[in-house]
């Protein structure tokens, strides 16, 4: 059996408690797949990385044993072999491709996800689903509003994980002067430029244009408000972006993002390309900072927490508001009978005793979305500004 999980399906995190908490006898079989037909028109190339991938785990899991896993894993890649071939057909949707397959007895139905945005290319068999691409994915696709504004038109749209919505287009209106007083026509070009039917006309045009503006600003806060926007990308060519996006700025508080390329006559399909590589790039930047904010914090007076032993603490506590960890650091320790988690070989005093658990990282997450707390994959974080709290930290509500 196969089921398909849409994007928007994804953002629903009891959706992606459910796929976290998924387990099978044999281990859950997670396939990324980086499916950019720009870059490899064929995805022959794709193929052939999967391939030696696939090839590589079942090798590794031959050599660990048991056996029976080896031949749960066998048997459900031949079963799997239709899906994981649509996995790289230039003939299927989506840059990123996913499948999640639980192997063994009783193996159950599997889970395929494509997105328009892309993903690296991955392969993991553990004891359940691996998830952590898919959050990354899902913060940095989270929805933004884009303000496209000419001389002529203005659209506001949304986008969401590399996908557009357009919500609302504006035009200027029409400024006819009803007289303009006639004057006397200079014998150069200096002379004629300052004559009053010229200044009238350039003082209604700029008069026009303000206005223009202030219509658009208008749309674009109130959009935001209603959709909850975090981010709005703002593009208007040279002499447009600047003006808008410093009118966005001020009252509102989301995070602009400035493109000062002109847009508008995009098609919708290089449109919507063009505006994820730009929103991706701002991502970078936004982690960046929200990372030195919480190790900022967390030295400081701040409200956050920093290691593992304080970041499971204030999970525990649903104090955290948003946690952030690093996917290749694989946090271990333990659950107590009452549900608390305890962090490495810290005392565990729990009722009943504890029991190991070397997925920790997976039961930070689960308990972030749990208590409404949002989540962010930093790659790289163990290795640089969190590097002494190990990787991982959080941002707290209290």
């Amino acid at each position: 059996m196969m089921r398909e999980l849409s994007p928007i399906d994804l953002s629903d995190p009891d959706a992606l408690l459910a796929l976290s908490r998924r387990t099978a006898p044999a281990g859950v079989l997670s396939i990324y797949v980086g499916a950019d037909a720009g870059a490899d028109p064929g995805l022959r190339g794709a193929a052939i990385d999967l391939k030696n991938r696939l090839a590589e785990l079942e090798r590794n899991v031959t050599a660990e044993g048991p056996r029976e896993r080896t031949m749960a894993l066998r048997q459900g890649l031949e079963r799997l072999d239709p899906e994981i071939r649509r996995l790289t057909s230039p003939e299927e949707s989506g840059r990123g491709r996913a499948l999640f397959a639980p192997l063994g007895e009783g193996e159950g139905e599997a889970i395929r996800f494509a997105s328009r945005m892309p993903l690296a290319t991955r392969v993991v068999l553990d004891a359940g689903a691996f998830i952590h691409p898919l959050l990354e994915l899902l913060d940095e696709g989270r929805p933004a509003g884009v303000v496209l504004v000419s001389q002529d038109e203005a659209r506001v749209l949304e986008w969401r994980l590399g996908e557009l919505r357009p919500l609302e287009r504006l035009e200027p209106e029409a400024t006819e002067a009803p007289h303009e007083r006639p004057g006397p026509i200079g014998s150069s070009p200096s002379e004629r430029a300052r004559t009053p039917k010229r200044e009238q006309r350039q003082a209604r045009e700029h008069e026009g244009a303000r206005r223009f503006l202030e219509q658009v600003q208008e749309a674009a806060a109130r959009l935001g408000d209603r959709h909850g926007w975090e981010r709005i990308l703002v593009s208007g060519g040279d002499r447009l972006t600047d003006p808008l996006a410093d009118a966005l700025s001020a009252p509102h508080g989301a995070e602009v993002v400035r493109d000062p390329r002109v847009l508008t006559q995009l098609d919708e399909a290089s449109l919507s390309a063009a505006l994820t590589e730009q929103l991706r790039s701002a991502y970078a930047e936004y982690e960046a900072r929200l990372v030195r904010d919480a190790r900022e914090a967390g030295l400081g007076p701040g409200a956050a927490a920093l290691g593992l032993s304080e970041v499971v603490g204030a999970l525990n506590e649903g104090r955290v508001a948003h946690l952030l960890y690093d996917p290749a650091v694989r946090y271990a320790g333990a659950v107590g009978a009452d549900g608390r988690l305890h962090a490495g070989e810290e005392l565990r005093a729990a009722v009943g005793g504890v029991v190991d658990e070397p997925r920790l990282t997976e039961r930070l997450v689960e308990r972030a979305l749990e208590t409404g707390a949002r989540v962010t994959p930093v790659e790289g974080a163990a290795a640089g500004a969190l590097a002494e709290a190990a990787g991982v930290a959080a941002l707290l509500r209290w």
